[in-house]
């Protein structure tokens, strides 16, 4: 794994460890540039590797998800009363339609937000010619697991023959 734009002076985010080739991330706590790997003098944290890798988010509320991605990333905003406001966005690999579907499944599961969406997501990406353009999307009903709130997304055209998920969410005070 690599940090955009690395420095010697970049310190590990104190809220990531691996084990056995494993990238976990214990974000049940209060989010902070320490915890999240957001260099002072910076908005972002962006934790990329060249090939994707499997990573475990301990969330709020007792809630595991597990995903392989190439870019976990987050942000820091700062309001006008001085208050820091984080973002976590993560961008999966891209993967044809059907394991898109498995993978989208699965993180609905794991974030107790999965729906009949899902299937008629999956039930569109069948009955699309495969030249189609247009993307076909999905969108998770949102989790509120203690401060965080978050959810998965999904879009894909026929003619790519691939997409990918995408996790956003933000903790709310």
């Amino acid at each position: 794994m690599t940090e955009s734009e690395p420095s010697e002076t970049t310190a590990q985010p104190a809220a990531r460890w691996e084990v056995d080739g494993v990238e976990t991330w214990d974000l049940t706590g209060e989010p902070s540039e320490a915890a999240l790997g957001i260099e002072e003098d910076s908005r972002a944290g962006i934790h990329e590797s060249d090939e994707p890798r499997e990573v475990v988010l301990l969330l709020p509320d007792d809630t595991r998800v597990e995903v392989t991605t190439k870019v976990l990333s987050f942000e820091r905003a700062r309001t006008a009363d001085g208050d820091d406001r984080f973002r976590i966005g993560l961008r999966g690999p891209t993967v044809p339609a059907e394991e898109l579907v498995e993978k989208l499944r699965a993180v609905t599961e794991q974030l107790g937000v999965a729906s009949a969406d899902l299937d008629t997501f999956a039930q569109e990406l069948d009955a699309a010619p495969a030249d189609q353009t247009e993307r076909i999307r999905y969108a998770s009903p949102t989790a509120e697991l203690g401060a965080l709130t978050i959810s998965v997304s999904a879009n894909l055209a026929p003619i790519a023959e691939g997409g990918r998920l995408v996790i956003g969410g933000a903790w709310m005070r």
